[in-house]
């Protein structure tokens, strides 16, 4: 029974690793700023900030 219970803990410890802390994702709010989510901006876009979680840019 500590075993199913062990293995529950550590399944919702995994599930909630994914949601933001703090309100939006920076990709939602990427795209609310009508950004696109990129590894490299295009020439003419600029890089304003980060989409997800870092692992991107935001480019407009």
């Amino acid at each position: 029974m500590q075993i199913l219970q062990l293995l529950f803990a550590v399944i919702v410890i995994l599930l909630l690793q994914d949601i933001p802390a703090r309100g939006l994702s920076d990709s939602q709010q990427c795209r609310n700023n009508r950004g696109r989510c990129r590894r490299l901006c295009f020439h003419m876009e600029r890089w304003e900030g980060s989409c997800a979680n870092g692992r991107q840019r935001c480019c407009r």
